[in-house]
């Protein structure tokens, strides 16, 4: 047992130093390995990458036309890195839309914003509906309160003798006459 007891701090030290080796081994095989530029997700196609962020910046474009508006295409343009554009001829206008599909975007913007106004009016005649529920549940949890509370302090009352005597001839003063009973 003592034997054992004196080589305990060699076998502690020798595991020690077998560990500090292989750490030493994996770091010194990760340092070895090559190590790629860009990590790419597996199925990355830098080719169809460009063709979707291509066919993006189109639709961007066509759309602030369509508006009227062709600065938010721009910033939308100088938002985004882009590595090379294909050269767009220069002095060739856009098309303009047709009269007949203006006239069409303009009478369905013209019913969007009816529509608009309607579920707006019908969002705001629920909120009413919901505030009077709610305000009429209110009065009658309150009143249904004051009742508990009235009846509770009138059999209060009626258990003290004189309050009872008080009550009966209330009863006889306040009531029907006897004779049209």
């Amino acid at each position: 047992m003592a034997g054992i007891l004196q080589l305990l701090p060699f076998l502690i030290f020798g595991f020690v130093v077998i560990s500090v080796i292989r750490n030493a081994v994996k770091v010194a095989r990760k340092v070895s390995e090559p190590t790629t530029v860009s990590r790419a997700p597996a199925g990355y196609d830098p080719a169809e990458a460009e063709r979707t962020r291509r066919i993006q910046e189109e639709i961007r474009r066509k759309i602030a036309e369509r508006r009227s508006q062709a600065a938010p295409a721009e910033v939308m343009r100088r938002a985004e890195p882009e590595p090379e554009r294909m050269a767009e001829p220069e002095n060739v206008p856009p098309e303009p839309l047709p009269v007949d599909s203006t006239e069409a975007v303009l009478e369905r913007q013209q019913q969007l914003a009816d529509q608009m106004r309607a579920l707006e009016t019908a969002r705001l005649l629920e909120q009413r509906k919901a505030a009077a529920v709610a305000d009429t549940a209110r009065h009658e949890t309150e009143r249904a309160a004051a009742v508990v509370a009235m009846r509770g302090a009138l059999l209060a009352d009626l258990r003290n003798r004189p309050t009872a005597r008080r009550a009966m001839l209330l009863r006889e003063i306040l009531d029907r006459p006897v004779a049209l009973r």
